[in-house]
């Protein structure tokens, strides 16, 4: 194991179970730049491997929860088999449809009773919820591409049914999966991508899979659906207003889209609402208007601006070009983030109520205005080879210097080759305290917050088998704060982040662990239907084989193969460089990205390491405030720093396990 011992205080050396007069008389061996020893450390914990990209939801983003869009990532629903594509694996070669088999309605095995219809999952007298019946099965005309509009309509060849009508496309919002245009906000067959199957029992809401329909929501069949203005299932389950009609407070009826909100999203037509009803500009007329944002691949004029999905680069194009890299203006940090749309919190006029930034400022983790400079910058490259994710630039936070080994202003960091550690205490000194901190930006409430055995109220996170970081102090710290609007067809967002801690090996599973968190806050409620963590950090990482929790940081290297940047030997019995406390999953991309960055190799041993580009998301309610606060600082002292690359900013409109991987 490497020991940078320079500047150590006696408690550093404690840690390490070391007593002071070990290090007298070690000879230089270049581990790190500094003296070594064959003290193989703490004692650490293996731990469980853990699975590389868990966020998401159910089935998009590459942080924890679903396997995802990168802009997150995820773990997502195992669902049903995959023989049966869209369907349900009932055994014995059999694939069915539950919504609509009257042999297996709702579930496999469950059959009608002679001279009923399986509807929705459930059997009865006649097909309700708009579908209709074809052939003694209830089938929706809208999708089907055997009974396209009307019975025994059979599109052709390659084509598939799209609001009744036979095409090559889907419209209105909805995806092709198979032969078949569904909507992935709502089909348990296909939540949130096609193929993603929830389990029995469960419903698709926001294209996430879960236990129970949320709250003002009504399950009907497998959907989860607002009885009050669903025309299919108006002010009850199967209850499908006449051609014609809409649903109006739970009672069918016509609206007048020049004078009324008919769909109830806080835009009318002469707000500039293009869709207050559904049909070809989407199924859910909610989730289109001036307050959203275009999602390519969908069809769809999703912000009423006139232009569909390609032919829309309004909210496509990067504006962090021409960014100085020692900026001291918030809103710049917010553009090489990839936030780059505007707003205002409350405008006079709705027309201006759209999606954006609201404000951005860089602070101490206590809230207060940030001292040392050199703390963040915005970089187009760090290292020899790590580049942006999305645009032109990234932004760089750091407990030290905010710069790889030859970068400046601010810079370079120290680190090796040419230096030794990467350790830069903050000038001028600062070390604030997240018990007794009393601004509102404070990171207070997630310190004083407990979340189950991740974290005691009032302490900071400890990993599966480590000790707790010791104080509640914040040392070295800076935040970058952002308010930020959801466009109102939003369920959650992502980020992308690339940690690297000089910490690394040496106090793996120690009272040493610097911190790295993102705290979210939905000021007007709690996101549905998936909450935020209860604690509010999203800088967490959820094993699904084992349950475990794991915060980001040093300690990952313990027990999963998060911390995937760094030198294999480091696990390796009986190497100069070994430390107990690593397990062997770690460091599965070796210390190629490392080159440059000042945590490389100085003689022998690298200075540190990193996890490669994680994905962050959590959940929003659309078209309200969220404030994301992201903070990296030091525990205990001040000595190795570790620093954080984030990028890659971006909404989702499915609802998403929310975390990091």
């Amino acid at each position: 194991m490497k020991l940078m011992t320079e500047g150590w205080t006696a408690a550093r050396i404690s840690a390490l179970g070391i007593v002071s007069a070990a290090i007298v008389g070690l000879a230089p061996t270049g581990c790190g730049g500094s003296d070594s020893s064959t003290n193989t450390g703490g004692t650490g914990n293996t731990g469980n491997v853990g699975n590389f990209g868990g966020t998401g939801n159910t089935g998009n983003f590459g942080g924890t929860g679903n396997t995802g869009n990168t802009g997150g990532g995820g773990t997502g629903n195992t669902g049903g088999g995959t023989s049966c594509g869209n369907l349900t694996d009932c055994g014995g070669g059999v694939c069915a449809d539950t919504n609509n088999d009257p042999a297996n309605c709702g579930a496999c095995g469950n059959a009608c009773q002679q001279g009923e219809f399986c509807s929705q999952g459930a059997c009865g007298s006649s097909c309700g919820g708009g579908t209709i019946a074809c052939n003694a099965k209830c089938v929706d005309a809208q999708i089907d591409p055997s009974n396209c509009g009307s019975c025994g309509n059979v599109c052709g060849q390659g084509e598939v049914c799209s609001l009744g009508q036979c095409g090559v496309l889907c419209s209105g919002g909805s995806t092709k999966c198979g032969a078949a245009c569904v909507d992935t906000q709502s089909d348990p067959a296909n939540c949130g991508a096609c193929g993603t199957a929830c389990n029995a029992g469960d419903v698709c809401v926001s294209g996430a899979c879960v236990g129970t329909c949320p709250s003002g929501t009504t399950q009907c069949g497998n959907q989860c659906v607002d009885i009050s203005g669903d025309k299919n299932n108006c002010g009850s389950c199967g209850n499908a207003c006449p051609n014609g009609q809409d649903c109006l407070n739970g009672t069918c009826g016509t609206c007048d889209s020049s004078t009324t909100d008919c769909d109830n999203d806080g835009w009318k037509a002469a707000d500039g609402d293009c869709c207050d009803k559904p049909g070809l500009c989407g199924a859910n007329p909610a989730l289109v208007n001036p307050g959203a944002y275009e999602v390519v691949g969908n069809g769809i004029d999703d912000n009423c601006n006139g232009k569909i999905d390609l032919f829309d680069k309004e909210d496509a194009l990067s504006c962090d070009t021409g960014l100085t890299s020692n900026s001291t203006t918030g809103a710049d940090y917010a553009k090489a983030l990839g936030i780059c749309r505007s707003t205002q919190e409350a405008p006079a006029n709705l027309k201006d109520k759209t999606w954006g930034l609201i404000e951005a400022e860089l602070l101490r983790a206590d809230g207060t205005p940030l001292g040392d400079q050199r703390a963040k910058s915005i970089r187009d490259k760090f290292g020899n080879s790590i580049t942006p994710i999305e645009g032109n630039n990234m932004v760089v936070l750091s407990s030290g210097i905010a710069a790889d080994n030859s970068q400046t202003n601010p810079g370079p960091n120290g680190g090796a080759p040419g230096g030794g550690n990467v350790s830069t205490s903050h000038t001028p000194s600062s070390s604030v305290s997240l018990s007794t901190c009393t601004s509102p930006k404070c990171l207070k409430d997630w310190y004083s917050a407990a979340n189950g055995t991740l974290k005691a109220a009032n302490q900071f996170p400890s990993a599966p088998g480590c000790g707790t970081p010791a104080g509640g102090n914040a040392n070295d710290s800076v935040m970058l704060r952002v308010r930020l609007r959801a466009p109102t067809n939003a369920r959650a967002f992502s980020f992308n982040s690339y940690f690297f801690s000089a910490e690394y090996p040496e106090f793996v599973c120690t009272s040493y662990n610097d911190q790295f968190v993102a705290i979210v806050d939905t000021p007007t409620g709690t996101p549905s239907p998936l909450p935020n963590p209860v604690d509010k950090n999203l800088m967490t990482y959820l094993d699904l084989t084992t349950q475990k929790k794991w915060p980001i940081g040093i300690n990952v290297a313990g027990g999963t193969n998060l911390f995937a940047v760094c030198d294999p030997a480091v696990s390796q019995s009986g190497s100069s460089c070994y430390d107990s406390s690593v397990a062997a999953a770690s460091c599965s991309l070796g210390i190629g990205d490392l080159a440059g960055t000042g945590f490389e190799k100085s003689g022998s041993c690298v200075v540190g390491g990193g996890t490669f580009w994680l994905t962050t998301a959590g959940n929003v309610i659309p078209g309200q405030v969220v404030e994301l606060r992201i903070s990296i600082f030091d525990v205990s002292d001040s000595a190795y720093d570790s620093l954080a690359l984030l990028d890659g900013f971006k909404w989702l409109t499915n609802a998403t396990l929310p975390g990091t991987g």
